[in-house]
């Protein structure tokens, strides 16, 4: 038997494949190309510089009595993507502010001279009149004041009335109006589709009010024209350029103006949110380049960084929990004697991998991958025939323990890993007061590959990591080098709190398996969100469209053990 305590060439040349497989994309201007590369300080924009709170504004009053907090203002700085001044990054819109009636009070007046401003009423009941015509405010109500139209707004409530308001040049298409421009977007019916979870229900100029409903995260995507967003209700977890952020009621941001900057307004609660989406100056689109999925262009060589765009299609999409396994929901089996084994994802069942026929029944190189525990004192050992045409490569998540084969005796601990190959002899006791578990991933035994005969037991723990798909830290906890059969590696993938991995997505043919070890998070597969506890595995449907990521929005930090072939 031999301990391997360093990791081989081969297995660094399994972790640069690895990089690739996630990473050698071309960095393009296009839509929906999610820039694979970690981030770098140096070149990505500093997105803390794009995001702004209502609160650290000083307040302003127009009109004789309205108060302005602004969120966001005009750009300070020579370079758009690298702002001197928090919030101080809008070019072609003024100003995103947050503004108050006090009750009670009555003010009047006109928009500056070639200037708009765009109310959208978030709390509190009023009037606002122009020519004579009077209309009520209350939580939905928009219009628009120009200089053209002298009018008085009133606080009829015994609360502050607030807005959040767009102010902005006239656009070149402007029209001048005897009245105050109202649209409620309470009164509109929801619409939903665009970039698969937004909610539209309308709104004034240039300010539209979007829901996101509880448990959704919409498509990460990026547009090079000036596009913001209002928090106005509930919270969300920002996910711009490749980092994410929390976003609560009164905060705003601007996408970096990149074209490949992506950002996504992922709601993880129970409740549903509110925002407000700006396009550019002269109306309410998002200044959007070539579009993702039908009837945009094709797919061009293998970038599965492109996230299909269409709306969610339950009759056409991925039934995704098919591809989701927790050991939990297993029936235990017994093998070597003494092991406690619950299978999260098992083989194939049905013709096709995209359509499996059971929950969890979609491996096509594996035969299972599992979660197993040793009791205190026991020994688990050779069962004559048990691995036919099977072999295991066990990581050690808990516990401590001897493995011995021949005249070789290993002490193991968490993150060490060794493969037990058929025919091996071999003794796995449990020395510690607290049962022993594992991760185990039974390979297939492909035509023509001779196992190995000894005991390979390797301790990667102390390896440097690297990093891939913008925050993974990724260490091979055992490659083919030491004798696996089928992938490359078992690579230990650790998040930071507070990160989420790069979207992409598994190409036709490919077997992609992640499994959760240790933290709270939540995955995106596909179009939809789903909560994976430790001891959960999938595997991404390989459809080259159907994308994933691990998303830590907890205080801890979280790991995985990745396989891929």
């Amino acid at each position: 038997m031999k301990l391997i305590v360093t990791l081989s060439l081969v297995a660094c040349c399994a972790a640069a494949t690895l990089a690739n497989t996630q990473q050698a994309q071309p960095r393009t201007a296009r839509e929906d190309a999610l820039d694979p590369s970690p981030i770098d300080p140096s070149v990505d924009p500093n997105i803390d510089m794009f995001v702004n709170d209502w609160k650290n504004a000083t307040p302003r009053t127009m009109y004789g009595g309205v108060t302005f907090h602004d969120i966001l203002t005009k750009m300070e700085g020579s370079d758009p993507l690298r702002p001197t001044k928090k919030g101080a990054v809008l070019v072609n819109i003024t100003a995103i502010s947050r503004a108050t009636l006090a009750p009670g009070a009555r003010v009047s007046g006109r928009a500056a001279a070639g200037e708009r401003q765009v109310f959208f009423t978030m709390a509190g009941t009023g009037t606002v009149a122009a020519n004579s015509r009077s209309h009520d405010l209350r939580k939905g109500a928009g219009f628009t004041l120009t200089p053209d139209t002298a009018f008085t707004m009133s606080n009829t409530g015994k609360a502050p009335l607030v807005f959040y308001v767009r102010t902005e040049p006239l656009p070149a298409n402007y029209v001048a109006s005897p009245d105050v421009v109202m649209v409620n977007s309470l009164e509109n019916d929801r619409r939903v589709g665009a970039h698969w979870a937004h909610i539209n229900s309308g709104g004034p100029q240039g300010m539209t009010l979007i829901g996101i409903a509880p448990r959704t995260m919409p498509q990460p995507h990026s547009h090079p024209g000036e596009e913001c967003w209002l928090m106005v209700e509930g919270e969300t977890v920002l996910s711009l350029g490749k980092q994410i952020r929390r976003m609560t009621a009164g905060q705003a941001y601007k996408v970096p103006p990149t074209g490949i900057t992506a950002h996504s307004n992922l709601n993880l609660g129970e409740q549903p949110v509110e925002m407000i989406f700006m396009g550019p100056a002269g109306g309410g689109g998002g200044g959007r380049g070539a579009q993702a999925g039908p009837g945009g262009p094709p797919q061009q060589g293998r970038d599965f960084s492109r996230l299909e765009n269409g709306a969610y299609n339950r009759a056409t999409e991925q039934d995704i929990d098919m591809f989701i396994g927790d050991w939990r929901n297993a029936f235990p089996r017994i093998m070597h004697g003494n092991l406690y084994v619950r299978d999260m994802l098992t083989a194939l069942e049905g013709a096709d991998e995209l359509r499996p026929t059971r929950r969890g029944a979609v491996l096509t190189n594996s035969e299972a991958v599992s979660f197993a525990q040793l009791e205190p004192g026991s020994t688990a050992h050779r069962i004559d025939g048990e691995l036919k045409n099977i072999q295991q490569t066990f990581v050690v998540n808990s516990g401590a323990g001897v493995i011995t084969s021949g005249s070789m005796k290993v002490e193991l601990v968490k993150d060490m890993a060794f493969i037990l190959t058929p025919g091996l002899d071999f003794r796995l006791t449990a020395t510690g007061d607290q049962y022993m578990s594992f991760y185990v991933i039974s390979e297939k035994l492909p035509d023509g590959y001779t196992p190995r005969t000894t005991l390979e037991v390797v301790d990667n723990r102390k390896r440097a990591q690297v990093t891939n798909a913008w925050v993974n830290q990724e260490r091979p906890l055992i490659s083919k080098a030491e004798g696996m059969s089928q992938y490359g590696a078992v690579t230990q993938v650790t998040m930071q709190s507070m990160t989420m991995s790069r979207p992409y997505s598994s190409g036709p043919g490919v077997e992609e398996i992640w499994i959760a070890t240790e933290g709270d998070v939540d995955l995106l597969l596909g179009k939809e969100l789903r909560k994976l506890r430790a001891g959960t595995a999938y595997r991404v449907p390989s459809t080259g469209i159907t994308a994933h990521t691990n998303i830590n929005a907890s205080g801890q930090e979280a790991r995985f053990l990745y396989v891929v072939k």
